[in-house]
């Protein structure tokens, strides 16, 4: 994410960059040129001042029509640090020595239209050297470090220079999340310093990119150079990550193959160190005669083939990439002769795709032989692991499952005997009640379902129409429709829908 227009990634870079720097003063690694030769910034007194350019912020907004206050709260504001390192003569006079000046540039009015921000070009970069005043005779001179949010052409990378008066450094954002540093060769110490991104942050970022590359694992590995190119992170970083990656899980393995230290898997199950660090030095040949000579070792086999098919698999790659080097230059040689319009050209040419050719031709070979050699340590390596597999599950015999088979029946037999035993005493005890409490019982049945109740002891006329009319609930039902229906129409009248319903018999 190097370029964005979000305006407020810009600032909070500005604001980053800026705290690391205020930090980076205190720091006695920091040793910039001054009259006396290079020093730390430490041993003078600083002098700090800050700035910004607010108000030409505002200015320009206003010229661009956009009042927006929300946004300008969002934007950066070029903020600016001048530091002035001094020493004391003479117990009352102050020398200037040296000076620091931290300048950020962002792409203002891109940000201000909602514009793709573009980078700081040469140009501009050679346009700003070119503003500031010129150094007074005899004095101190200045460590220039430019940073710019939406970062540096290719062009003015080449702008970073060393002389008396003046180093150039520049900052940048990168497209891995962090920070890039351009210094001249003899202060790449100092330039790396003014990147504001700490040591925790960096390591996450190639932990981040291991945990993506865990399939290249099952293959040929993880290189730490090419991690290091993805995470524009210093190799030497990338190797302590490694090998603590490593160290926490067990079965990986971080060793040193052809130059570079690589990331693989060791085998499964427990396995034992790399067979290559049970002894002194020895020929491939005589390692494979003393490892395979012997029985029981199988873990010491299975990381010595590990060993060797990541190994083997990183010379692949490599040979790959290579290939697509000179795969390319054929291409550009085919232009060329497609371009050219002179005889001697195009046979100079033809001369040089024949020799590419040949070129590709052997690496092909080779491919081939890296191919069947990491097919033959592949299916070894696998054909141990199962065995090494095997022997550690230790399951069960034939016997001890069958034992275990019985156990379980009796089990589930007798669980079912107490269940049945279980329900029949429950029926019982549902059915074994006596008369007062069937009584009881049905009574709370009546109330519950709202059933119709028997009271004789209140006057007639203190009773409703409906309760009336459901009062000798003893007598047969064939009397209580012939003996109660006169009453009943002369009574509830006022209320005909409670003569409609059902009576209780």
């Amino acid at each position: 994410m190097k370029n964005t227009a979000d305006p407020s990634i810009h600032r909070h870079r500005e604001e980053q960059m800026i705290q690391h720097v205020e930090k980076l003063l205190a720091d006695e690694r920091l040793r910039v040129d001054t009259i006396q030769g290079r020093r730390a910034v430490t041993s003078f007194v600083r002098d700090v001042a800050r700035d910004d350019k607010e108000i030409d912020l505002k200015r320009l907004m206003t010229e661009l029509n956009v009042p927006d206050r929300e946004l300008m709260a969002r934007m950066p504001i070029g903020r600016s640090l001048d530091v002035t390192l001094t020493q004391t003569r003479w117990m009352f006079f102050n020398q200037t020595v040296g000076r620091i000046k931290v300048i950020c540039f962002s792409p203002t009015k891109q940000l201000l239209l909602g514009e793709q921000p573009k980078e700081m070009s040469a140009g501009e970069v050679t346009k700003y050297l070119a503003s500031l005043p010129p150094r007074v005779s005899g004095g101190a001179p200045t460590t220039l470090v430019l940073v710019s949010t939406a970062g540096f052409s290719m062009e003015a990378h080449e702008l970073v220079d060393r002389r008396p008066d003046r180093t150039v450094i520049l900052v940048e954002p990168n497209g891995a999340g962090g920070w890039s540093a351009f210094g001249p060769a003899e202060t790449k110490s100092v330039a790396e310093l003014f990147d504001p991104e700490g040591d925790e942050q960096k390591r996450s970022r190639v932990l981040a990119l291991i945990e993506e590359s865990k399939i290249d694992l099952i293959g040929s590995g993880i290189a730490t150079d090419k991690i290091a190119g993805k995470a524009h992170v210093p190799i030497q970083l990338v190797e302590a990550v490694v090998k603590d990656y490593a160290r926490e899980h067990p079965g990986l393995l971080a060793k040193r193959l052809d130059g570079r230290v690589v990331l693989f898997r060791e085998g499964s199950g427990n396995v034992l160190s790399s067979a290559s660090d049970s002894g002194g030095p020895m020929g491939l040949i005589d390692k494979v005669r003393t490892l395979f000579g012997h029985k029981g070792e199988t873990a010491k086999k299975v990381a010595f083939l590990s060993e060797r098919k990541a190994a083997l698999s990183q010379q692949r790659d490599r040979s790959y990439e290579d290939m697509a080097a000179l795969e390319r230059q054929e291409a550009d040689l085919k232009q060329q002769f497609k371009d050219t319009t002179g005889a001697i050209t195009k046979r100079r040419i033809t001369g040089q795709m024949l020799q590419l050719r040949k070129d590709l031709e052997r690496r092909q070979q080779l491919l081939s032989v890296l191919n069947q050699q990491i097919n033959v340590v592949s299916t070894h390596l696998h054909n141990l692991e199962l065995v090494q597999q095997g022997n550690t599950a230790k399951l069960p015999d034939t016997d001890e499952i069958t034992e275990d088979a019985v156990k379980a029946e009796e089990m589930l037999a007798q669980l079912e005997a107490d269940s049945e035993l279980a329900g029949s005493v429950g029926q019982i005890a549902t059915g074994g009640m006596s008369d007062e409490e069937k009584a009881l019982f049905a009574e709370l049945e009546r109330e519950s379902t709202g059933g119709p109740e028997t009271i004789e002891s209140e006057p007639l006329e203190e009773e409703p129409p409906t309760r009336i009319a459901e009062k000798p609930v003893r007598e047969p039902p064939a009397k209580t429709q012939t003996s109660r229906e006169p009453q009943a129409e002369k009574i509830a009248a006022p209320t005909p829908q409670r003569r409609a319903e059902p009576e209780a018999g």
